[in-house]
């Protein structure tokens, strides 16, 4: 059993994300880490701004570095900030607390994360979620 992503599910995570956010209407920009946070895959749809890559980029690095959706950190910064700067410290980044960026489990480990952005964080949700499910993980 792989502890990490590999290539393959990366991009067909990524394709998924791509795929969900045209049928919405949608350009994106979709990153795939591997559960030490380095990329994977990272691409960035037609017509989307360039910063959005990078923005998806910090959202999968989050996701793997808290173990948690990015959505989830928003109530941790506002009740214990103390713990989102302390991992910051640890971090060459500063993670974020911007929807969009998933864990990746497998038999309950984290193997990577996908992070989206391009829409709203509800959106971008929805297109990492459609990534998931094109995954279909133990």
């Amino acid at each position: 059993m792989a502890h990490d992503i590999g290539q393959q599910l990366a991009r067909t995570a990524a394709d998924a994300a791509l795929a969900h956010a045209t049928t919405i209407g949608l350009a994106v920009s979709v990153a795939v880490v591997d559960a030490a946070g380095w990329d994977v895959v990272v691409v960035r749809g037609d017509d989307t701004p360039g910063f959005t890559a990078g923005i998806a980029r910090v959202k999968a690095a989050t996701a793997v570095a808290f173990r948690r959706p990015t959505g989830d950190l928003a109530a941790i910064k506002e009740s214990r900030p103390e713990v989102i700067d302390a991992v910051a410290d640890q971090l060459s980044f500063r993670p974020t607390t911007l929807r969009g960026g998933l864990p990746l489990l497998r038999d309950g480990a984290v193997v990577g994360a996908i992070g989206v952005s391009g829409g709203t964080g509800e959106q971008d949700i929805e297109c990492a979620e459609a990534a998931l499910a094109a995954l279909d993980l133990p």
